[in-house]
């Protein structure tokens, strides 16, 4: 009997040192993973500041632009493509942004491109023309983009589901930008003038080397990276065997053909330009993602041309606002109002759409069409009436439905594409905004040259959003019925 309660109190003595050891495991398995979660509000910050640097860049090089015209002595129509190019750029360049990010990682890319934009803003001290001045830019600009993609790609790894609200969260930093930066710039210009502000502005730049260090992919536990080295042991495994037969079976079937071509020497040259060829063909093919754009139909005829049409509207509503309002009656210095009141709308939208995707972040592609209705229904209500207070009620709501719908769009594009297709289609939408971005005063004026009035293209750009939301909409529709008929089969 005595034996027998020895051994008893040695197994609950054991059982209990197992549960203590276990505790201790998963005590550190929650300080693990409470300081991953942590550090992706280092993540959301560091985008805040991204959005916060652009597009508020380019509204504080705006402030630039009397001085450039003078001092350089340009033309304000190139000043202006300057300007606008430097944003474009940002968004034009971000298939190769993310390729490199892929390839070399987010972190070092990002740091690495925020700290050559300084050198390169750094350059518009010195520039004495409009070929110097717009090196400048453009290397800003293709400098700046790793951060705009890593950001966003960083972003959606962390938060997953909830990226709609964070990123709803993080965007309203583009409305703090556009009212601090300029400031800063007026009182730079004012103090050191045209090229201590550009001084002033590139050290701002500077800040995202520390912002680019901030983007570290999430964690992962000791459970999931043991079952990826598991994985991977396996895949390695097999593609070794697979790669030993292909060997042996390329071996065999080149052993004749070797010696024949080896005794012709343009045999051999031929192969290193061919070689060469494939290699600048697969970089090009895998930097536009040209097989993503033949795989993903529903993206390439669905998405990209319902983005593209938003971004139209937004481009149009935002040169043309205050001009409106100058041509149908009101002062300057009341027009100058409607963007500030669209803004504010803005601002409001997406307040009301964090909340919204906080509780739903499912609905973020129904999100989309409602927004761009909005926006529709504002444009074409315009010409109704010439009174200041109708034009700022519906600058308001324009603004409200613009802002929302880009904010939306993104959202919708990382619920529908997760893991590797995420940044490619993340990529290739900001390519499409640099397009439109640079096309933008272009696009304004041939709408305004084409019908005469503004108030004709006001109507046309809503008739033309009210299209894009009724095909969406149709896609959701039909969409949701197909899941639905597909789930009752299995049923």
């Amino acid at each position: 009997m005595e034996t027998l309660n020895i051994d008893a109190t040695r197994s609950s003595n054991r059982n209990v040192h197992f549960n203590s050891l276990a505790d201790n495991s998963s005590l550190k398995m929650g300080k693990y993973t409470e300081r991953t979660e942590k550090w992706r509000y280092v993540v959301a910050l560091g985008k805040f500041v991204v959005h916060l640097i652009y597009p508020g860049m380019t509204k504080a090089m705006s402030v630039l632009i009397p001085s450039m015209v003078f001092q350089l002595q340009l033309d304000y129509t190139r000043v202006g493509f300057l300007v606008a190019m430097q944003f474009g750029v940002l968004y034009l360049t971000c298939p190769l942004s993310n390729y490199l990010s892929t390839k070399f990682g987010h972190r070092r890319v990002s740091s690495v491109g925020g700290f050559l934009s300084g050198v390169s803003l750094m350059g518009a001290f010195f520039s004495r023309s409009a070929l110097s001045l717009g090196c400048s830019f453009f290397f800003t600009g293709l400098f700046s983009s790793p951060l705009r993609q890593s950001s966003t790609v960083i972003l959606r790894e962390h938060f997953k589901e909830n990226y709609g609200m964070v990123l709803t969260l993080t965007q309203m930093g583009a409305q703090a930008g556009g009212i601090i930066l300029p400031y800063i710039t007026v009182q730079c210009l004012n103090a050191y003038g045209m090229r201590g502000a550009f001084l002033c502005l590139s050290g701002i730049l500077f800040y995202q080397t520390a912002i680019g260090a901030t983007f570290r992919p999430p964690r992962l536990s000791t459970a999931e990276r043991e079952k990826g080295c598991n994985n991977e042991r396996t895949d390695d495994e097999d593609s070794s065997l697979i790669r030993s037969r292909k060997n042996k079976i390329s071996l065999h079937n080149k052993d004749g053909e070797h010696n024949l071509k080896d005794n012709d020497g343009s045999s051999f040259v031929g192969r290193l330009k061919k070689g060469s060829w494939a290699l600048i063909v697969e970089f090009f093919s895998s930097v536009l993602a040209v097989d993503f754009l033949r795989r993903e139909r529903v993206f390439t005829f669905l998405y990209l041309p319902c983005h593209i049409l938003s971004q139209v509207g937004l481009a149009i509503w935002i040169t043309f606002s205050v001009s409106y309002g100058v041509s149908v009656g009101s002062p300057e210095n009341e027009s100058v109002y409607l963007p500030m009141v669209g803004s504010l709308g803005g601002f409001i939208g997406r307040l009301i759409l964090m909340i919204t995707l906080y509780k739903h972040p499912h609905l973020a592609p129904h999100m989309f069409p409602v927004n761009t209705a909005i926006t529709s229904i504002a444009l074409l209500a315009y010409p109704i009436s010439s009174s200041i207070y109708h034009l700022l009620f519906c600058s308001f709501f324009a603004g409200f439905g613009v802002y929302g719908a880009t904010s939306t769009f993104d959202a919708a594009v990382a619920l529908r594409y997760k893991n590797q297709d995420f940044p490619v289609a993340a990529s290739i939408v900001f390519c499409t905004s640099g397009v439109v971005l640079l096309l933008s005063g272009t696009l304004a004026g041939l709408f305004y040259e084409l019908f005469g009035s503004f108030k004709t293209t006001f109507m046309s750009t809503g008739a033309i959003l009210s299209v894009t939301c009724a095909i969406f909409s149709t896609f959701l529709f039909m969409d949701a019925r197909l899941k639905r008929h597909s789930s009752n089969e299995k049923r």
